[in-house]
């Protein structure tokens, strides 16, 4: 009904085409038509996920023997017997069911199991056919007893006529006779070359002469009978090879059913695997159906993904109640691409392929794809571009509902803008009434305005470097487009009195408008802006995220070592205990047996942090832990001190390395809140009374600060007057970098080197506020 392939959909078709392995799949490819139903599209998505799971290996079974299929079934079906180069075909076909069939075999997806009970056992009929045939396709003479008889006589009486031959030459002594010194073969037939002129000097049958007339060929007398019984053999080998071919025929033809269903069921692996190929080469992804939302994430165009292209990814959501998208913006913007893309994904889908966009998108299961890109110019029905292009708005407007798209590249844009806007405006309410789904390009000025909330239809707009003039392809919904044809004109060196005359010219609401470009450019900058560094902020929370989930796994499989090699020490040391025990009675025996398992547990028990001192409200943490109580706060790595009880909302007031924090009191730990989580290599010493010691030597400079950082945060929670920090002097950077520091951390009051006896210049004192 409409040519889909204004928007590129022969690409698709034809690179399907491509990765087809027979002609028969390439054909059906090229004709890839919309299915009935959402159920039957997401069971082929879900098949071509299978599909390409399945070739992960690298291994693509071929499907070449669907092409010689015909012609070799047919003859058997109507009683035919195959010819061996018609076996060589059947042999081939079973080779590539066997691999198929065991490839599917390795894998438990719904789609392989189904293939692989369909396709039939091969193994017998490729061995009946291997008995008949050698590897290169001839007969082979060993097929039969009989067979390997006549053959093993015919090369006897062979050997024995090249001897005849040999005794004839040199018993009548016939060297001057023969033209050639060799023996050959005419019809069958043993023979002489004899010089033509000589053919009366012995008896024989003359059967052939040469071209030239210079040589006859003749067969001696002597050798009649031993040729005669040679032709014989090869009429018994040819009768009995014909016997064979027919045996095998009619074999071969009890499977006619399974051999019907082997090529329905290649056909099915081989468009599969060929839809498999191009999802893994567009990076495609499954959609999801839905009745009344269409939501494509990240949605790229096929062919500018299949060149290797740097493609930007663009977001577009629709509802049904606003599912009327004007698009507008400066020319070569990427309207039309970005139309054309979402046009494809949505065919792409209803056809059960893949598409080009984030696998959470959904889409509605359209039933009608109207498209209008392009000149429909139609000159046999005097039909005008314009009246073309009419013809088809008008036809958009019988489609209803949800499950229909429009696509209208250009919306009456090739008329007077006046009057071409207010048509534009008429067919798009009809849309609107309609409640269908439409995307529509237009560079018509009054036509981007005066669209209320309930209208059902939204603006947007891709993005354009004003100051260069260049598109950045990126989608904007929301803001409506400018054409930029006066600022294309001053970027591209047009006189300043035609700009400022052409700025006159303009209508009151246009002059508005490019005064107010200006903001609109600088408030699209600061969106942008605000939406890099969002995602900028995204990324290094998941960094962080992951390295503190890493550090938890770490620190969860220490834990786990510990405990294990604390139970085999406890376990050892009750052996010893046991076997060391002398105890006469039983009854004495038993009782120190039982006082030694009630202290087990003691021994090697663990209680889970989380589980003890459990606090289930605001009321019960603000009693156990007042204002001055030592936390830990996992989200921030760092311990801290409480200000405040929690307030209404449930957040506490705590002060962490000199900054005033708001964290909720779930989030807070306070059976461990004075001991930070281990980090690796870090050597934290403290003995009574003496002061705490940090050892950095030997390590990373940025290992040595994040472990400084450790320290100073640990001991500024306990309120301690200073550490002891030993640095050692090398090439003096690690010296350097941790004074330095010191000097900008605010806890820190003053840091001093060691005196003479306390390791002079190669430690550090660190006194806090």
């Amino acid at each position: 009904m409409y040519n889909y392939s204004s928007i590129d959909w022969n690409f698709i078709t034809s690179k399907l085409a491509t990765f087809s392995t027979s002609e028969i799949g390439r054909s059906l490819l090229l004709q890839t038509a919309p299915l009935k139903n959402a159920e039957q599209a997401t069971d082929s998505m879900r098949e071509i996920q299978e599909g390409i799971d399945l070739n992960k290996g690298g291994f693509r079974p071929s499907m070449q023997s669907l092409d010689l299929f015909e012609t070799w079934f047919l003859r058997l079906t109507k009683g035919g017997v195959l010819k061996p180069l018609e076996l060589r075909d059947v042999r081939h076909l079973c080779h590539e069911m066997i691999a198929l069939r065991s490839l599917c075999g390795t894998v438990e997806s719904h789609w392989a199991k189904k293939i692989y009970g369909q396709l039939m056992d091969a193994e017998s009929a490729l061995s009946a056919i291997d008995h008949l045939l050698s590897p290169d396709g001839e007969v082979r003479t060993d097929a039969s007893e009989t067979l390997y008889g006549l053959y093993q006589e015919k090369l006897q009486k062979s050997q024995q006529i090249q001897k005849e031959l040999d005794q004839i030459v040199q018993k009548h002594q016939m060297e001057n006779l023969l033209q050639d010194k060799y023996v050959t073969n005419r019809e069958g037939r043993w023979v002489l070359p004899i010089k033509s002129g000589m053919q009366h000097s012995f008896s024989g049958i003359i059967h052939a002469t040469s071209q030239t007339k210079q040589t006859v060929f003749m067969e001696p007398s002597e050798i009649i009978p031993i040729n005669n019984r040679i032709r014989e053999i090869e009429a018994l080998i040819e009768k009995e090879i014909d016997t064979l071919l027919r045996q095998l025929s009619e074999y071969l033809v009890t499977f006619s059913d399974e051999w019907l269903k082997a090529k329905g069921t290649l056909i099915e692996a081989d468009l599969n695997f060929s839809k498999a190929q191009l999802c893994v080469e567009l990076n495609a992804e499954p959609c999801q159906f839905t009745e009344s939302h269409l939501e494509l994430l990240d949605l790229r165009h096929p062919v500018l993904v299949s060149k290797k292209e740097k493609v930007v990814a663009n977001t577009v959501s629709l509802s049904s109640t606003d599912g009327i998208l004007l698009l507008s913006g400066p020319n070569a913007g990427g309207k039309t691409v970005l139309l054309k893309s979402i046009g494809l994904a949505a065919h792409m889908a209803r056809c059960g392929l893949l598409i080009c966009a984030r696998g959470t998108s959904k889409l509605p299961f359209l039933k009608n794809i109207f498209i209008t890109v392009g000149d429909a110019q139609n000159v046999d029905l005097h039909l005008s571009t314009f009246a073309a292009h009419l013809k088809s708005l008008n036809e958009a407007c019988t489609a209803k509902g949800s499950d229909s798209l429009l696509l209208i590249d250009e919306i009456c844009g090739s008329t007077d803008p006046e009057e071409g806007s207010a048509l534009a405006r008429s067919f798009i309410e009809q849309f609107a009434k309609n409640q269908t789904f439409a995307i529509i390009t237009s560079h018509l000025g009054p036509l981007k305005l005066g669209w209320d909330a309930g209208s059902g239809v939204v603006n947007g707009s891709l993005e354009s470097d004003l100051e260069s003039g260049t598109p950045t392809y990126r989608f904007i919904p929301g803001v409506a487009g400018q054409s930029l044809a006066i600022q294309t004109a001053k970027r591209v060196g047009v006189g300043k009195n035609i700009i400022v005359r052409a700025i006159a010219l303009l209508s009151p609401l246009a002059q508005w408008q490019q005064k107010t470009q200006e903001e609109v450019t600088q408030l699209k900058d600061g969106l942008k802006a605000a939406r890099q560094n969002y995602e900028k902020e995204l990324k290094e929370v998941n960094a962080t995220k992951n390295q503190y989930s890493k550090l938890i796994e770490k620190f969860k499989k220490e834990r786990n070592v510990w405990l294990e090699k604390s139970i085999k020490k406890t376990e050892k040391v009750i052996d010893e205990m046991l076997s060391q025990a002398k105890v006469v009675q039983i009854f004495d025996r038993h009782e120190k047996l039982q006082n030694l398992k009630k202290d087990l547990p003691q021994i090697i028990g663990y209680n889970d942090p989380k589980s003890a001192d459990v606090i289930n409200s605001t009321e019960e943490f603000a009693k156990k832990c007042p204002p001055g109580t030592n936390v830990f706060i996992p989200s921030l790595n760092r311990s801290g001190i409480i200000q405040s009880p929690p307030n209404n909302s449930g957040e506490v007031f705590v002060l962490s390395q000199s900054m005033r924090v708001s964290v909720a009191w779930q989030q807070l730990q306070t059976s461990k809140a004075e001991t930070p989580p281990p980090h690796r290599g870090f050597v934290f010493q403290q003995t009574l009374d003496s002061d705490t010691i940090i050892d950095l030597r030997g390590k990373r400079v940025d290992e040595a600060i994040q472990e400084l950082e450790i320290a100073l945060d640990s001991a500024v929670t306990k309120q301690e007057q200073r550490i002891k920090v030993i640095h050692g002097h090398g090439t003096e950077t690690l010296k350097r970098t941790v004074r330095s520091y010191l000097s900008r951390n605010p806890s820190v009051k003053g840091w001093k080197a060691g005196g003479s006896e306390a390791g002079g210049d190669g430690v550090t004192w660190v006194e806090f506020i």
